[in-house]
């Protein structure tokens, strides 16, 4: 893993766990089911499939969306994807990878399934288009999410960080479908081999 990588998923990680800690009090007597994105992250994994590499259309038994509409899932040629599958805190996750080498886009999108749809917790992107490296995040439990999705809202309930008009990590792209995984393993803390972290 190269180590602008290895800097950047360090950066993300402290600060998701600061903004967790300025959640309202509140937040500290929730329902210990209902995990949330960084107890996702601290915790242990166990990799169920690293997934194959796919081009162009993604099917929605790959990762399911229940509200998502079909464009979400439209992609042309030049797009490569592929989802990894996990366990963690007594739930099942995936992680969708969406890579475009030509046109400098990657996303990493962590979802937990919940009644047979994804409840999308975190997008981890970087697109050429706009200032840097940047996430769509949620600081709500997974009862919550589960709640806003049922209605059909894929990122009503996210925050982008860093804020559009902030400074952004401007680390080179270098993402490859030789190294996507090892940087979402680092980013979420997998063992991109299979094994506990």
């Amino acid at each position: 893993m190269p180590d602008v990588f290895t800097a950047h998923s360090s950066m993300f990680r402290l600060n998701l766990f600061w903004a967790s800690s300025q959640e309202p009090a509140k937040k500290l007597f929730r329902d210990p089911e209902m995990v949330a994105l960084k107890d996702i992250i601290k915790a242990e994994k166990r990799v169920i499939d690293l997934g194959r590499w796919g081009q162009g259309h993604i099917s929605r038994s790959a990762f399911p969306i229940t509200s998502s509409k079909n464009k979400h899932y439209k992609y042309g040629p030049e797009y490569r994807w592929r989802v990894v599958k996990f366990e963690c805190l007594n739930h099942t996750c995936r992680i969708l990878l969406l890579l475009c080498e030509p046109r400098l886009i990657f996303r990493a999108t962590l979802g937990v399934e919940v009644e047979g749809s994804m409840c999308i917790l975190c997008d981890h992107e970087f697109h050429n288009s706009e200032p840097g490296w940047h996430c769509h995040l949620t600081l709500e439990d997974l009862g919550t999410v589960a709640e806003i999705v049922k209605v059909g809202i894929r990122r009503g309930h996210t925050t982008r960080w860093p804020k559009a008009k902030s400074k952004h990590s401007r680390i080179e792209f270098t993402v490859s479908e030789a190294n996507a995984v090892s940087l979402a393993a680092n980013l979420f803390r997998f063992e991109a081999q299979g094994s506990l972290i």
